[in-house]
């Protein structure tokens, strides 16, 4: 299991065992400003998002809670648009001009540099176990919101922020600031 809350239902369910095997992610520190020269941003002058575009990923929480203060930083997101979510949300936020959706990002080296570099990374995911995206996110130094469960709780611990409504969400971006 990735996860002890995953080892836990397995063994409850089945009755078994299981083993929790942690992983990490790859050291990704490096200061690399070149993707934020690309989308015109200024270091720790924004928020970021990165996450497949599905309801439980909680985007549109977190983008009801950014609208929800002056967002005096942009909002990136990072996730590829093209299914019914991500065109949904896209339409939704077509007038939020500080809500950048910038589209599938690949190179581990710009997500790196705008995980490295944002003010807050916002970790929305809330099914499956350890999230290997969250683990970029720390590896990178980012100063992380999550959504409040489990899965994000046994990793993160109190090194981090939690959010479980967009109210909340409002109230991280108006009150934390990594600088």
């Amino acid at each position: 299991a990735d996860s002890p809350a995953i080892k836990q239902h397995l063994d409850n369910k089945y009755g078994i065992n299981s083993t929790y095997i942690p992983y990490g992610a790859s050291s990704n520190c490096k200061e690399s400003t070149e993707i934020l020269n690309q989308l015109g941003l200024e270091k720790e002058g924004y928020d970021l998002i990165i996450a497949r575009m599905e309801p439980e990923n909680n985007i549109e929480m977190i983008l009801q809670g950014y609208t929800q203060t002056a967002m005096a930083k942009k909002m990136i997101v990072v996730g590829n648009t093209m299914n019914r979510f991500g065109k949904k949300l896209k339409e939704k936020y077509k007038n939020t001009k500080t809500i950048l959706f910038q589209g599938s990002i690949f190179d581990q080296e710009k997500l790196n540099g705008l995980r490295t570099n944002c003010n807050i990374y916002f970790h929305g995911h809330s099914v499956g176990g350890t999230n290997p995206s969250l683990l970029e996110a720390m590896s990178g130094r980012a100063l992380i919101a999550a959504h409040d469960n489990i899965f994000n709780k046994n990793i993160l611990g109190e090194d981090g922020f939690y959010f479980n409504t967009a109210t909340q969400v409002a109230e991280i971006i108006s009150t934390v600031d990594k600088k």
